[in-house]
């Protein structure tokens, strides 16, 4: 049932459901999840940032329906994988790549056919590859700690003027992301391989030298993945919200709950990623600072 319960405006609400079994979808909540999916502005955002990225879809009770590689770069690519797969109707989380594939080929819906072209497409995939974005991820089982640290690297990023957004990532966390457009000519110079070493080392020096646990750094290859703005997120029904700093220096869990954004669903349109205005030098600026240590 959805409830007043259901709304988490706290901690103590996130951890009573903790202790409830994860992942097995209520009836009520998935109804509300596919009206949030069938309208029309939520769907335009959600197409924007999927446009020429690896879409993937993580099931989160049969991981046998986990799928990669979709290639969903208008409404009608959408609504044929959701035809195909019940994107909105199964529990899916859904992620897109930080590598841009303008050229992503279209693999077939035979289960034989597409392994093939997957195996292939795992050989040559950094051919393919245009951008590559940088994202920081910060999590805690805590998301007021998680926050904290979100709000320690924002200062970094503020003073260096960085064109970044930021991201509730609909569970423990938030992203800090960084657009390959905003990178300094001379990472964009360097191989695929190495600009995601050089990302990787920056993070893990922010992490060590201002004592900030909190940053992941489980994963920095070039397949990485991501979840996607404005889905919404298993097993508490979040959505991934890009944050204002109003909203994050403010954050609640009830701020990004599927109930209050089901009210104004038709202000996502044009929303976008809400990316802070910068310097074009300020990335590499900070890049610098901390790689030459």
């Amino acid at each position: 049932m959805i409830t007043e319960r259901t709304v988490f405006d706290n901690n103590e609400e996130l951890e009573k459901i903790e202790e409830e079994p994860k992942y097995k979808p209520d009836p009520e909540w998935e109804k509300l999840k596919q009206e949030w999916y069938s309208h029309v502005c939520v769907k335009y955002e959600i197409i924007k940032n999927l446009m020429h990225r690896e879409t993937a879809v993580i099931h989160v009770v049969n991981s046998k329906k986990t799928l990669r590689c979709l290639k969903i770069n208008a409404v009608r690519y959408l609504e044929m994988n959701d035809s195909r797969y019940k994107l909105f109707e199964e529990p899916y989380n859904i992620y897109a790549s930080l590598s841009k594939f303008p050229n992503l080929p279209v693999f077939s819906f035979s289960t034989y056919v597409k392994r093939q072209q997957q195996q292939q497409f795992n050989k040559e995939y950094k051919d393919y590859i245009t951008e590559f974005d940088y994202l920081m991820d910060i999590d805690n089982e805590d998301i007021s700690k998680a926050r904290e640290t979100c709000l320690e690297v924002k200062k970094i990023f503020d003073k260096f003027k960085v064109p970044y957004s930021v991201m509730f990532t609909g569970k423990k966390g938030f992203h800090i992301r960084v657009s390959y457009e905003d990178f300094p000519d001379w990472l964009k110079q360097k191989s695929w391989d190495e600009m995601s070493t050089i990302l990787k080392t920056f993070s893990e020096n922010i992490r060590l030298l201002n004592n900030l646990p909190d940053i992941d750094l489980a994963v920095y290859d070039l397949r990485r993945i991501a979840k996607i703005p404005y889905s919404v997120v298993y097993p508490y029904y979040f959505i991934a919200l890009p944050l204002s700093d109003d909203q994050l220096e403010n954050f609640t869990l009830e701020m990004v709950s599927l109930p209050v954004w089901m009210k104004k669903a038709e202000t996502v349109k044009n929303r976008g990623m809400l990316k802070r205005k910068g310097k074009k030098e300020a990335f590499g600026n900070l890049l610098n600072k901390y790689l030459e240590l």
